[in-house]
Parts: C-alpha cells; sequence; structure tokens
C-alpha cells in the first residue's frame, strides 16, 4: 500500500463511512453503500486536482476497508460489490495517472483477482481492459495469453471442442481474453481466438456487435447469421444468445433486406405474440400494409396466446375487440395473466365497457386471495369492490353474486380477507375509526397551532 500524509482527514473518513463493527442488513445496505459513494466522490476529486499518488494511497486503504467489511453487510443485492468495482477501476485509473509503473499496476491487479474470496472482481476484467494504457493492456492481456497457451498446448492439434469441454485451465484464461479483446473492440484479437477453439453463439453476438459499431453491416449479418446456425446444434447453456434472432432483424433492414426483416418479425411473432414482437412487426411492415398485418396479428394472438392478444389490444386501444374476447374466456382464464397487464387493462375497458372490466377486475382480485398472500389482500379488496360497482353498472349483478358464492365457499377461513369483503357484499363502506379519526384531527391541530 502506499504512502499517504499522516492523519489524512479522508482516511480518516474512509474508516467512519465503513463503520466497522456494525452490521448491515440487506435494507440498510443502499443507504450505506450510498455514504461509501460519497467518499469515493472526495477521492476522485483528488486525482482532477492534481494529487493522484495521495489518492493512490486513500483508494488502497478504501478497497481492503471493502473487503474486512464484506463480513458485516448482507450483500445479496451486490451493492457493495458493484461499489467496490468502481473503486477498483478509479483505482488503476489514479496509478496511471500518478504515473506509477505499469508492471506493478498489473501484478497487483493480478493479486486482487486471483485472492477475490468475495467475488468482488468476478468479470472485471473487461472493465480493467478499458482503463489501461498501453503498457498496462500489453502486460495484462499477455499474462492470460499465456496461461492458456500453456493449458490449451496439449489439444492444439485436436478438432476444435466447445470452450465448456476443456479443462478450467483452458476455458477461464481463454474467458478473459475474449472479454478484453471485446471491451478493446479488437475484432481481429476475438476472431483469431475463435478460429482455433469452437466458436459459441455468444462469441458471435458478441463480434456481430462490434462489427455493428463499426457500421460493417453486411458483416455482423453473417455473424448472426452463424450464430443462429450454431443454436440449433446443441445446447449450449450460457454460451447461448437470445439477442442473435433481433439483431437479425435490424442488420437485414440496414442491408437493404426489408422484407426479410419483416418476415422474421412476423414468424417471431407467430412464435411468442406479445406487444414488443407487435412493436417490431409493425417497425419492419410498409406503411400501407398496416392494417391488413395489425388485424392478422390480432387474429394470430387470439389463437394462441391469452396474454399476448390482451397487451396488442391494450397498445393498439383495441378495446371493442378486446372487451368482446374477455367475454369469451373464464375469469380463472384471465387470472393466469400477469397483474401489470391485467391492471392497465382494467382501466382502459372501465369507462365504455364495463362488464369486461368487472370481469378483469374480477381476476385481479381473485388472484391474489387464492395465493393466501394477506399483504396484499388489501389490494384485493379495492379490485372487488370495484367488480361490483361494475358489474351492477354494466346491469349484470349476477357476475357479483357469484363470485360472492364463490369468495363464502372457498375463502371464508381468510380472517383478515373475509371481513372486509362481507362489507363489499353488504353494500356498506369501511368507515374510518373514531381512534384513528381523533389521533388525525388531535395531530392537525399539533401541527397547524403557533
Amino acid at each position: 500500500m502506499g504512502r499517504r500524509k499522516a492523519n489524512d482527514p479522508l482516511a480518516t473518513a474512509i474508516e467512519r463511512a465503513l463503520d466497522f463493527g456494525r452490521f448491515v442488513s440487506y435494507g440498510q445496505s443502499w443507504d450505506f453503500v450510498g455514504e461509501l459513494d460519497r467518499v469515493k466522490d472526495e477521492l476522485d476529486a483528488l486525482v482532477g486536482q492534481g494529487e493522484a499518488e495521495r489518492a493512490v494511497s486513500l483508494y488502497e486503504l478504501f478497497l481492503a476497508g471493502c473487503y474486512e467489511k464484506a463480513e458485516e453487510i448482507d450483500d445479496s443485492g451486490g451493492n457493495l460489490g458493484k461499489f467496490f468495482e468502481t473503486l477498483f477501476i478509479a483505482w488503476i485509473a489514479a496509478r496511471q495517472q500518478a504515473g506509477l509503473p505499469a508492471q506493478e499496476t498489473v501484478r497487483q491487479i493480478l493479486g486482487w483477482m486471483k485472492n477475490d474470496a468475495y467475488g468482488f472482481c468476478h468479470a472485471i476484467e473487461g472493465d480493467v481492459a478499458r482503463t489501461l494504457n498501453k503498457d498496462g493492456l500489453l502486460l495484462f492481456r499477455s499474462h492470460f495469453q499465456d496461461l492458456f497457451e500453456t493449458a490449451f498446448a496439449p489439444y492444439q492439434d485436436e478438432e476444435p471442442r466447445r470452450v465448456y469441454d476443456y479443462p478450467r485451465e483452458v476455458f477461464e484464461p481463454l474467458g478473459v481474453l475474449k472479454a478484453i479483446y471485446n471491451a478493446r473492440k479488437d475484432i481481429r484479437g476475438y476472431v483469431a481466438l475463435c478460429d482455433r477453439i469452437s466458436v459459441s453463439p455468444k462469441d458471435c453476438e458478441r463480434i456481430a456487435t462490434l462489427f455493428r459499431a463499426k457500421r460493417r453491416f453486411a458483416d455482423a449479418l453473417d455473424w448472426v447469421e452463424r450464430g443462429l446456425s450454431l443454436k440449433e446444434e446443441r445446447q449450449w447453456g450460457n454460451e447461448s444468445s437470445s439477442s442473435l434472432r433481433f439483431m437479425r432483424q435490424d442488420l437485414l433492414e440496414k442491408v437493404g433486406r426489408r422484407e426479410e426483416a419483416f418476415q422474421v418479425a412476423w414468424e417471431q411473432f407467430e412464435e411468442y405474440p406479445s406487444e414488443y414482437a407487435y412493436a417490431d412487426l409493425m417497425k419492419y411492415a410498409e406503411k400501407e400494409g398496416r392494417t391488413h398485418w395489425h388485424a392478422k396479428a390480432l387474429e394470430a394472438a387470439k389463437r394462441t396466446s391469452l396474454s399476448g392478444f390482451i397487451e396488442i389490444c391494450v397498445k393498439a386501444k383495441e378495446w371493442g375487440a378486446l372487451a368482446c374476447h374477455i367475454d369469451s374466456v373464464t375469469r380463472v382464464e384471465l387470472e393466469s395473466v400477469s397483474h401489470y397487464v391485467m391492471e392497465k387493462t382494467a382501466k382502459g375497458l372501465a369507462k365504455r365497457h364495463a362488464l369486461a372490466a368487472a370481469k378483469v377486475y374480477g381476476a385481479l382480485g381473485m388472484r391474489i386471495v387464492k395465493s393466501g398472500k394477506s399483504e396484499y389482500y388489501p389490494h384485493a379488496i379495492e379490485h372487488l369492490r370495484r367488480t361490483k360497482r361494475l358489474a351492477e353498472k354494466a346491469g349484470h349483478p349476477d357476475m357479483w353474486s357469484l363470485l360472492v358464492e364463490e369468495v363464502r365457499k372457498d375463502h371464508s377461513r381468510k380472517r383478515s380477507f373475509i371481513g372486509d369483503f362481507e362489507e363489499i357484499a353488504a353494500g356498506r363502506s369501511r368507515r374510518v375509526s373514531d381512534s384513528f379519526e381523533k389521533k388525525a384531527k388531535e395531530r392537525w391541530k399539533r401541527q397547524t397551532s403557533k
């Protein structure tokens, strides 16, 4: 650890912020890390003020302190780990600003990566590669290149395998090298690695992205096509890619093959109808044909996906078609659709299609009741209150009557729910309690008195 002046007030600030001896719970971790961020800002300012060498020593104190704190925090949200990464990168930049030897910087980086008991340096190599200067990058890359070449030597004359079919000594440095080439936008280096070991769909996505950034759209499309072909051959695990199909649409348009882009969008929509797939479809449809394809998309979604059909109708404000379809399905079927989609649906239908809205609100309420999650019962009560009001407005009180019978039969033992529900069933609004109203009036009087 580098030198710093004795009794540096920022060292004291670091120790105070880390608050050793106090356990930081999950709920407290955001505020805790927020305070660490404020101290880091002061260290960052030192670098800008020409005190990079002093900042280096303080960054090192801070990094070591974060490791000491790791046992005293519930970091399941990853807040401390993410902060450590930003601090680590700032430390590298400060060392370079201070003109400290690249060899020593890289030696210490590698030491941290090797002795990383808490995973704070996991997948950090890309950010490190982006930050290192020319000399540091050469040393950093050479370390992993040497590890890879040594481990790969027994296999270099064999038929290329999938990356994880090699021993750990091969695939770990290989993964770091790929991250380095990707971070530095080094297409040639990345492709050279892929020529030696079987390329994966994830590799194809990365290389295509690099080509796209250089506006070499045809080359990017070639790699996307290759990745899609590879996906069909086997299971790739975390070496797969879910983005290739969407990239293909965009690149087909970029190279002037808009009709093919549209065909891909339609195929994807038929497979997984959703508002996002619908938006893609309309993006690539010719302007004069959008009405036709809109109607065709609705019919396709209606056949295959209740959720997808609802999402599209809400997005396109097809309230009439949506109300008609909701009438044709059961409330239980509607309960399977996410509350995020259904709440927007109910609000959109309420004004002109009260009966359909009542059915949707009923599904929202009963979904919660059936789940048995008592903390959400107040939401269920509000949904069911709207069900009753809208059913009566639509002239169909029988819908509400049947729901009441169902609740009383199947859910009467849910005490934290049934009392409020019976208030609705009896047509009574829950009044504010006398004790609450009294306390509120007393509080108001105190707050507004001179």
